[in-house]
């Protein structure tokens, strides 16, 4: 029997398995298990934030910077739902539901002011719906080109908290792990 050399030993890391979906943690398996779960939980944030979005357009203010806490709502909402798992199809998720929350947000707004003037619902029951809420946050320049250009300032920052935080993190909401505040992984 030989004495072990500790000089060419190799430490491995161990392997942790994740209790939901039984798949290593951080393997490709495991996140696409629980991309679905991270989705719906990333919609009905995204809900939350249009109709937020829509509340504080009626005040009056400026509410292209509610775009930023959407992008956080709707980040840590699809994390707290994967228990930190990210990655890149999360990401796209967690961008694209903050960009459609957004322009959602928005088209509640006009719908509201369209209503509020004794106008009817019809102008909104036409397929330029569709584009309109697309290019909603671009809408804005036409109207007034400095202010829709800090509008677009804002969704990109907004898009950008959705986009890191959604890259998920070993230790998320875990003691010791990583705190998410709004303006990033701390």
């Amino acid at each position: 029997m030989s004495v072990p050399d500790f000089e060419r030993a190799e430490y491995v890391e161990p392997v942790v398995v994740d209790g939901n979906t039984g798949y290593v943690v951080g393997s490709s398996r495991a996140s696409s298990a629980m991309l679905p779960l991270a989705i719906l939980y990333g919609c009905v944030a995204a809900v939350v934030g249009a109709f937020g979005y829509a509340v504080i357009g009626l005040s009056g203010f400026m509410v292209s910077i509610v775009t930023i806490a959407i992008g956080w709502l709707v980040a840590r909402a699809m994390m707290t739902a994967t228990k930190g798992i990210g990655g890149r199809p999360f990401q796209i998720a967690a961008v694209a539901l903050t960009y459609l929350a957004t322009s959602c947000g928005e088209l509640l707004d006009d719908v509201w002011h369209v209503l509020h003037s004794g106008g009817s619902l019809a102008h909104f029951a036409t397929p330029a719906l569709i584009p309109t809420l697309l290019f909603a946050p671009f809408l804005d320049l036409i109207n007034n080109l400095g202010w829709g250009l800090i509008g677009l300032l804002i969704l990109f920052y907004g898009l950008r908290t959705a986009w890191q935080l959604a890259a998920g993190s070993p230790g998320f909401g875990q003691a010791g792990g990583p705190r998410v505040g709004m303006m990033g992984l701390r």
